[in-house]
């Protein structure tokens, strides 16, 4: 069959030759740094329970949070204007862990505790948009594609108009690997930890194909 124009041929549709992806909620709550009008514990509520926080118009707030264990997940972000037509700028940086001063960025990098929120400070990729919140409607914002990280840095300013933070999701998706095993020695009391690390990391790595890693590959 031949196209004139740049038409496209049929598609010739198959029946999917793999398992549809698991999902699952992820936990990040843990707030690292705040600086913000609300308190640790209002972002803590609002990251655990999905709490709103109400933020006021002309502020500004800058966050770092942890999630439980290294995740691949799509995220959403759920606002509201509150009485009048404002605007949200968000920026979102994802990193694995907190890093010293690298000596060239993105290439030659200083790791030492991936944990240490107070000598390290967070490197890594970022999405940045504007979202205009018409009156009385509810605004999403979900990146196209699954974000990589460990850690989430949020640094969002407000319009001239109060606005709710309605909720934040993350929500897992790998392929559903079906483990059979366990690995568990009582004389080695990391053993377990090591072997739950390891599904991880092979979860972590599993889509509609395998990508190694997806934190480097995924995010470029």
């Amino acid at each position: 069959m031949k196209t004139l124009n740049g038409d496209l041929l049929p598609w010739r549709l198959r029946s999917r030759a793999i398992p549809m992806a698991e999902e699952s909620l992820v936990a990040v709550s843990t707030v690292r740094a705040c600086q913000s009008t609300a308190s640790i514990n209002d972002w803590t509520a609002h990251l655990a329970e999905n709490r709103t926080i109400i933020l006021p118009g002309g502020s500004s707030h800058a966050l770092e949070v942890q999630a439980h264990v290294h995740s691949t997940a799509f995220l959403q972000w759920t606002f509201r204007a509150t009485a009048k037509r404002s605007q949200i700028r968000l920026k979102v940086t994802y990193s694995e862990g907190y890093e010293l001063e690298p000596r060239n960025y993105p290439f030659f990098r200083t790791k030492a505790d991936r944990l240490d929120a107070e000598k390290g400070h967070l490197i890594g990729p970022y999405d940045e948009l504007i979202l205009d919140l018409p009156h009385g409607q509810t605004v999403t914002y979900e990146p196209f594609w699954f974000r990589t990280f460990r850690f989430l840095r949020l640094e969002i300013s407000v319009g001239p108009e109060p606005v709710r933070l309605l909720s934040f999701d993350a929500i897992q998706v790998n392929y559903p690997l079906a483990v059979k095993a366990s690995w568990k020695e009582p004389e080695d009391k990391q053993s377990e930890q090591i072997w739950d690390a390891s599904i991880r990391t092979m979860r972590n790595c599993m889509f509609d194909g395998y990508s190694d890693c997806p934190f480097y590959e995924q995010l470029q």
